[in-house]
């Protein structure tokens, strides 16, 4: 099997490929982007009807000899092939998950209606068959097929109400633009159909990844290997639709209002997170229950910060485009657009004024006292909890450093970094008492690299020596060398990374299980762990004799995987039953597995034996 690294440059070959032909000859790139679409859909029908003709042909065919009825029903064909039909076209039959959100009715909001109108005129889409608020920064269309895999799909418009908080009437409509079109006719038949096309098959791979039956583990055979070169080879025209989507957009509104729609988009995230969200959730830490939603104060905040929502704009136009997602970067949209970075204006009113009029406040207040009906709970346990917290911190901290324990030293900068403290000091001194602990080499390392100080890495370096440590040390260290702009850097810690994943996957292979391959080995328990073991095997009843063993693992085996073989008493001891019971009453350190002797896996079991030592 692949790794994770090649699987991704595997991906971008593919990508860079695609990009080549529909460079060099366009017409060529959409006939094969086509077949390859088809494909997936001549798969599925093919394979449905494949079924359907073998069943129709046996029952016809044992109507019409009884020879071959009387070979169906001994064989149990009939009964094999109608199963067959059933599981495959139970897969097919994908149910998506409509889209949450507030149901906006238009009739009682015409200014949105009219915008919605307006612009679908223009861009000749389909029809929008809802349009919902939620409470994400976020716009966009989701299209909800209602015969799954068959499509028909659903178009629900979703609106985020802190975006339209943050946007002026004419950038929202923008972004309506943009998200329109998407589906527009104007766009290209090709195109919209393309862009339904990869929403459906993403959707598909979802819920073939949650269904656990038979059939959706059949076809998700063929969407692991369909999936990903549908995505890769239609990537190219995606991206470029991203551009047509933003060029449609300026044309419905005007390429400044554009560009401050992307701008708005990019950043504004970011700023609402760190500057609104952040110190008014921190006040839990201080009040016991919030004194008011955050709806109503968030259309405040973001009328009076124009300028500061523009603070992070700088980091955002130095991201280059790259292949984990087909919009473009920031600074390339821009300039496609043939206008430079905005600079701040005000967003009052906003689009959410204009837009629900009226009714705006009402509808403030409805999210606020959803958030709070939601939150009011969270909200006060951690004002208890913080209470505690500080109470608790400020008795450690008036103590002198070589009166605490080990625990309680890590319980100060703990405490501390939680209550928004300093706690780098801390943690440096804990690593000083306590070298060997590479808790706190990560966390002096993490603490570092946010303040840019490279001295970090080098903590990271021996904090990954652990393996729980080596992928956050890996995605802490690629994120620094991001941001800071060392491409090299983050190159190296991505793939260290990626292949941190593999092993850590093959680790959950591994302990997924006890198998028949599986190679055993003795125990690594003390002594004293093993007698404790024996005292809760004796208790539990049903069980007569027990041995444990050593499960070999090549990931990690500085964490053992035990597996422990027990003997009924009795002949109506039910294995399950004694199964579960064991689960529930013996508690081995690590992970352990347990068997029954002459059970189910009793040859397993049989080996197991054969390199444990007994305990009962």
């Amino acid at each position: 099997m692949a790794s994770t690294t090649e699987q991704r440059e595997h991906f971008q070959d593919l990508i860079r490929r695609a990009e080549a032909l529909g460079a060099a000859d366009p017409a060529a790139y959409r006939r094969r982007l086509a077949l390859l679409a088809v494909l997936g859909y001549a798969v599925l029908f093919g394979v449905l009807f494949l079924l359907l003709a073998l069943l129709v042909g046996s029952v016809w065919g044992a109507l019409a000899s009884t020879a071959l009825l009387i070979l169906l029903i001994k064989k149990k064909l009939i009964i094999l092939l109608g199963y067959l039909v059933y599981a495959i076209g139970r897969a097919l039959w994908v149910r998506f998950d409509p889209p949450e959100g507030r149901e906006l009715d238009l009739r009682q909001y015409p200014a949105l209606a009219a915008v919605l109108a307006d612009l679908s005129r223009q861009l000749a889409t389909p029809t929008l068959h809802s349009v919902m608020l939620t409470d994400e920064f976020n716009a966009s269309v989701v299209q909800t097929p209602r015969l799954g895999v068959f499509g028909w799909p659903r178009n629900t418009l979703m609106l985020g109400l802190p975006l339209l908080l943050a946007m002026s009437p004419d950038q929202a409509r923008a972004l309506l633009g943009h998200e329109l079109g998407h589906l527009s006719g104007n766009h290209g038949r090709f195109g919209a159909w393309i862009y339904r096309v990869r929403q459906t098959w993403d959707r598909v791979m979802q819920a073939f990844d949650r269904s656990g039956d038979w059939g959706s583990r059949l076809m998700a055979r063929f969407f692991d290997w369909y999936a990903p070169h549908f995505g890769a080879y239609s990537f190219a025209l995606a991206r470029a639709e991203e551009y047509q989507a933003d060029a449609l957009s300026a044309r419905v509104t005007s390429a400044a209002d554009a560009a401050a729609c992307l701008v708005a988009s990019h950043v504004g995230a970011g700023h609402l997170a760190e500057a609104y969200w952040r110190p008014f959730l921190a006040r839990a830490d201080l009040v016991e229950r919030p004194e008011a939603g955050p709806y109503g104060g968030m259309a405040r905040f973001l009328a009076d910060s124009a300028g500061e929502r523009f603070a992070g704009l700088q980091p955002a136009l130095a991201v280059e485009t790259g292949y984990t997602d087909t919009h473009p970067s920031l600074a390339d949209r821009l300039r496609a657009l043939g206008v430079p970075a905005p600079e701040a204006g005000p967003a009052r009113p906003s689009a959410a004024e204009v837009w629900f009029g009226d009714r705006c406040d009402a509808l403030l207040a409805e999210f606020d006292r959803t958030w709070l009906e939601r939150n009011a709970g969270p909200w006060e346990a951690r004002y208890r909890e913080t209470a505690e917290m500080r109470a608790r911190l400020a008795e450690l901290e008036a103590r002198p450093e070589e009166t605490l324990s080990a625990d309680e030293a890590w319980q100060r900068a703990a405490w501390s970094e939680r209550l928004g403290l300093d706690a780098l000091a801390h943690y440096q001194a804990y690593a000083g008492r306590y070298p060997d602990d590479l808790d706190a080499e990560f966390s002096v390392g993490r603490l570092l690299l946010a303040r840019d100080d490279a001295a970090g890495l080098a903590h990271l370096e021996r904090a990954a020596a652990r393996f729980d440590l080596a992928l956050p040390v890996c995605e802490v260290a690629y994120d620094y060398c991001r941001r800071v702009g060392d491409r090299d850097g983050a190159d190296a810690w991505l793939r260290r990374g990626e292949a941190q994943f593999d092993r850590e996957a093959r680790g959950r292979a591994e302990r997924a299980g006890v198998m028949a391959k599986d190679t055993f080995a003795g125990a690594v328990l003390a002594e004293a762990e093993l007698a404790a073991l024996a005292r809760e095997l004796a208790a539990v009843d049903g069980v007569k004799q027990a041995w444990i063993c050593r499960k070999v693992v090549e990931v990690d085996p500085d964490s053992p995987v035990h597996v422990i073989v027990v003997q009924r008493r009795g002949w109506f001891t039910r294995e399950a039953k004694l199964l579960a019971r064991l689960g529930e009453r013996v508690s081995c350190p690590g992970l352990a597995f347990f068997m029954i002797k002459g059970g189910s896996a009793g040859r397993v079991a049989k080996r197991a034996i054969g390199a444990g030592r007994p305990l009962l």
